[in-house]
């Protein structure tokens, strides 16, 4: 059998295949063994009996030789040959000539050998040995006795065996094949377990593994053992990454668990935008709350101000009590964050408008919500100390976004006359000067600028993600 195919076999398909071969291989080499040893029994027991019987008719020739007395030979040689499986015999005088003979006229030629023994074996059925066995007396040769003796009863023996070492071995192979393949599956069934678990482990389906290992105290169960240590770690490392996912925007917990090893405190300087968007007048809206009541309606309002971030690739930073801190181009680079933000704004104010109708609807008070937007060169990163850290940006871009928050009344966007000319440039948004105010490092006020919508074509996507929370809310 080929190695390579082999190789490709299934584990227990190839366990059973190469035991079989090992107890074939080993039947085979105890069959031959047998085989041989028989052959060699057969051919002493040939040959023994085949001497013993030459050396007798030798003996017996001794003194009707030496007188020449023919019909004692002739009788003798007659009489020889009706003993069972003596298929010829025949006197020779020292010259070869044949002085007495009887039995078959093909007979098988022999040379006369002093000690008597195999001489020759004639190839045609009956299969027949010749054997020649001196006449002398006193040390003179007169000539030498032959016979030749009919194999084949020990042929027939031979045959018998091999047949039944033939069907044995078949026999053998067969029960081979079936307890190799049991053998196998008990070996590899294990081995298939830890398969099927490492491929649920691939489906983060970990948890299943306290229940699959089977208690075994050999080398496999040692490694079910590991293997169901290592499910348990990975169900916990995936618990983790989930939890981690909550707590930190998505973009952020990747970075940070691709950082494992090498996560520092510091950061990199960033050109991004930041959106500050803070519920007005939740203080005194907190007053006539519950603390379950105040922490469900953050909790509700917190969930809008994710969705609208995501839709535009925002990334949550932070809440801080009633306000949302998201940031746009970081950690994951966004070529129109400044855009998206401005969007992002938007999206949140008409989102709020609707809501507001069925908050009144249902007889409670409306919600206002005040955004400050600015874009600008600052640092992104972990800041914190080895003992606590959190990702976020900071410089003197992220304060303004906050004064500008700060600045808006409910339900305006506010950003800064920079923002504002590379916009408006654009022609992207629609906004309206709305005052001036003193900035910290400038000389002169600078002018900021409320941003009531987006270009038309912009406004499609926000109107079907407004109708799908509606929807959302309406079914909860």
């Amino acid at each position: 059998m080929p190695i390579g195919l082999l190789r490709r076999m299934p584990l227990g398909l190839r366990l059973a295949v190469l035991i079989t071969l090992l107890m074939v291989l080993g039947m085979g080499v105890t069959s031959v063994t047998i085989l041989v040893k028989q052959n060699e029994v057969r051919y002493k027991q040939i040959q023994d009996f085949g001497a013993a019987l030459s050396m007798q008719l030798a003996a017996s020739a001794v003194e009707p030789v030496f007188t020449n007395d023919q019909v004692a030979l002739d009788v003798m040689t007659a009489n020889f040959v009706k003993l069972p499986r003596i298929y010829g015999a025949r006197i020779l005088d020292k010259r070869g000539k044949i002085l007495a003979q009887s039995g078959t006229r093909a007979f098988v030629t022999a040379l006369p050998k002093n000690d008597g023994g195999l001489a020759s074996i004639l190839q045609t059925p009956p299969e027949v040995v010749a054997f020649s066995s001196p006449i002398s007396f006193r040390g003179a040769r007169a000539g030498a006795a032959e016979i030749n003796i009919e194999t084949s009863e020990h042929s027939r023996s031979y045959s018998n065996t091999l047949r039944v070492l033939l069907v044995t071995c078949a026999l053998v192979t067969l029960m081979a094949v079936v307890v190799a393949w049991f053998i196998s599956r008990y070996i590899s069934r294990p081995i298939t377990e830890l398969l099927a678990a490492t491929a649920r482990f691939g489906s983060g389906d970990n948890e299943l593994q306290s229940n699959t290992v089977e208690r075994r105290g050999d080398e496999l169960g040692q490694l079910m053992s590991a293997i169901n240590e290592m499910g348990q770690g990975l169900l916990q490392k995936n618990q983790v990454e989930s939890l981690l996912g909550r707590f930190l925007a998505k973009d952020v917990a990747d970075q940070v668990l691709s950082q494992l090893d090498t996560v520092s405190i510091g950061g990199e300087r960033v050109v991004a935008t930041v959106l500050f968007a803070d519920i007005v007048g939740f203080t005194t809206m907190s007053e006539q709350m519950s603390p379950e009541e105040v922490a469900e309606f953050l909790n509700e309002y917190y969930g809008y101000f994710t969705q609208c971030s995501r839709f535009y690739f925002g990334t949550v930073d932070k809440f801080i009590g009633d306000c949302a801190m998201v940031v746009f181009g970081a950690p994951k680079s966004d070529p129109e964050h400044y855009f998206h933000a401005i969007c992002c704004a938007i999206l949140i104010q008409k989102l709020i408008e609707r809501l507001n109708e069925l908050r009144v609807a249902a007889g409670k008070a409306a919600v206002m919500v005040r955004i400050g937007v600015n874009s600008g060169e600052m640092l992104a990163g972990v800041m914190g100390d080895k003992d606590r850290m959190e990702y976020t940006v900071v410089g003197d871009s992220v304060n303004l976004a906050s004064r500008l928050c700060g600045e808006s009344s409910g339900g305006q966007v506010i950003i800064e006359d920079a923002m504002y000319q590379q916009l408006a440039q654009d022609k992207k948004i629609v906004a309206s000067s709305y005052k001036s105010i003193r900035l910290r490092g400038k000389a002169l006020p600078s002018a900021i600028y409320t941003v009531e919508d987006v270009a038309s074509e912009y406004r499609m996507p926000m109107e079907a993600l407004i109708e799908d929370v509606i929807g959302d809310r309406s079914a909860a």
